[in-house]
């Protein structure tokens, strides 16, 4: 009696065969599992992720080979380099200097942004102003800003505010065309739509004109980051001697050229982070330009 109990209790219906589903679902699981793994472990041997890397050790040992090979004066190597970046933030030279830079580039270049995207907008929308104006701005845009340099002596000093706007004037250009080509390209059936639902001009800025310009300005926005580090270094070089254009311009007149390549390398590491991380928002949003463009 018992044993038939528990025969009956450990016994299953022949419809459910034991383990069967699990013998199936692993079956059914390992040649997607095999595969993602496969494709995991390539993923990092793609060309764009050793590439860069093997290019960047290639130029750091010709560099240092080259350097040791020369007189340091000309051109010091890598690992002086080094040295020199670790003295200079030891001391606090570089630290102070780069937070004076970022303090100018900041600050001019969001003033360039309001004033920029505010005129582009202006100039796209009115034939008649862009008409007026367009062929001074870009006369002002190809002028290089160096010449401005006496100028802006005389109008603002080399203090702070002369610095301010030799940056803000070669960075609110670009943003400023880049916008009115933007506005000017909006998609017109768009802006029949809202027009034809009673939409105000400020109703159609805001919600038609600005959101399908996004890609000319953002490309405007990256543009103008490169001409604001040129513009900060500029001004800091020929008005102030002050933030990294000063460590630039004082070390190499003392033939101290490592400590010069210090800020020259953090100069490109930031230029690189600024314009590198407008780079990624403008692919983001390069589509848009395409769906519009079609």
């Amino acid at each position: 009696m018992d044993g038939q109990t528990t025969g009956q209790a450990t016994a299953r219906p022949p419809d459910e065969p034991s383990g069967a589903p699990d013998r199936a679902d692993r079956a059914a699981e390992t040649p997607s599992t095999a595969v993602a793994s496969k494709s995991d472990r390539g993923r990092w041997w793609r060309p764009e992720w050793y590439l860069p890397g093997l290019a960047a050790i290639v130029f750091l040992t010709a560099w240092e080979l080259f350097g040791r090979a020369t007189n340091p004066i000309l051109f010091s190597p890598p690992s002086r380099v080094a040295s020199a970046f670790a003295e200079l933030t030891a001391s606090g030279r570089l630290p102070t200097a780069l937070l004076t830079t970022l303090n100018t580039l900041t600050v001019g270049y969001l003033l360039s942004v309001v004033v920029g995207l505010a005129v582009g907008v202006l100039l796209g929308r009115q034939q008649v102003l862009a008409e007026l104006f367009e062929p001074y701005i870009d006369a002002v845009y190809a002028t290089p800003r160096v010449v401005l340099v006496p100028l802006v002596i005389l109008w603002f000093g080399v203090g702070y505010s002369g610095r301010l706007f030799l940056i803000w004037l070669g960075t609110v250009i670009p943003i400023i065309l880049n916008t009115a080509i933007g506005v000017r390209n909006s998609r017109p059936d768009l802006v029949e739509v809202a027009q034809s639902f009673g939409a105000s001009e400020r109703q159609l800025i805001r919600h038609v004109i600005i959101p399908g310009s996004i890609p000319y300005i953002v490309a405007g926005l990256r543009i103008a980051a490169g001409r604001a580090l040129v513009g900060v270094i500029v001004a800091e070089i020929f008005l102030d001697l002050t933030g990294l254009g000063g460590i630039i311009q004082t070390e190499s007149a003392y033939f101290r050229t490592a400590n010069m390549l210090a800020a020259v390398l953090l100069i490109a590491a930031l230029g690189a982070l600024f314009i590198g991380g407008l780079g990624i928002v403008e692919k983001r949003f390069s589509s848009w330009k395409q769906s519009t463009v079609v």
